[in-house]
């Protein structure tokens, strides 16, 4: 699984989604999660408000999930219909944000067996 960050220092999630110039990339795999690489936007001069946060759609598609400071109700919706989660973050380091939210992840996993199994267990 791919995780997106928009952070100006590599520390910590304090960007904007729009504003962003590049999001730390990183992998989670049976090792933990690291860093896989720095993705920038592209330079080309910005006529445009809305072409601002489209440019990082274009470079998040294999992500799927970024996080951001703020990021506004379009963007977001779009990033959602490309299947990707959007996580605002209060400016918290990059490892308590993703940490937090990978636990949310499998406290609802979890969650959802525990319910799966009782709700099999009062059909029997």
């Amino acid at each position: 699984m791919k995780i997106a960050v928009a952070s100006s220092d590599g520390e910590t999630v304090d960007q904007h989604f729009g504003q962003a110039h590049h999001f730390l990339i990183f992998q989670m795999g049976k090792g933990g999660l690291e860093f896989v690489e720095l993705r920038e936007k592209s330079k080309k001069p910005i006529y445009d408000h809305e072409y601002r946060w489209k440019r990082g759609l274009e470079i998040l598609k294999d992500c799927r999930v970024v996080f951001c400071r703020r990021i506004g109700d379009e963007p977001r919706q779009k990033l959602q219909e490309i299947g990707i989660e959007v996580v605002e973050s209060k400016k918290e380091t990059i490892t308590n944000a993703i940490t937090g939210y990978l636990t949310s992840v499998i406290r609802e996993i979890k969650s959802n067996k525990k319910m799966e199994v009782e709700d099999a267990q009062n059909r029997n």
